[in-house]
């Protein structure tokens, strides 16, 4: 396994990145230039600008989605199972796991609550 990343990597993914940047720049620009036509010529355009706005804002929502799947994840202490396989230790990720399981089920917190001291007025 390796353990360190090389500076060509990170060149690599930089350029990725950027790519992906322009092309969502890109992608941009054509459903501007869409839009204008579409004002200006209307019929078969307005209805290509409308699919392409549809197709935008589903994907817009399936990340918004993917990004709360993944803060929900990681509030619930999910990646730590991902701890010990990284560590080279898979048979410690089901101790994790049911660590992470009594730390963040509900039987737990309502112990905790009923082991909290009242407050006091």
């Amino acid at each position: 396994m390796q353990s360190e990343v090389r500076a060509g990597d990170w060149a690599r993914r930089a350029r990725r990145l950027l790519l992906g940047l322009v092309m969502l720049a890109a992608g941009g620009f054509t459903v501007l230039l869409l839009a204008a036509f579409a004002l200006v010529h209307g019929g078969a355009l307005q209805v290509v600008l409308l699919t392409l706005v549809a197709l935008i804002l589903v994907a817009a929502l399936a990340v918004a989605a993917a990004g709360w799947v993944a803060l929900r994840l990681w509030r619930r202490g999910a990646w730590l199972e991902a701890l010990p396989l990284l560590a080279g230790q898979p048979w410690l990720s089901r101790v994790v796991w049911a660590a992470r399981v009594l730390w963040t089920g509900h039987a737990a917190w309502r112990l905790r609550a009923r082991l909290r001291p009242a407050p006091r007025p």
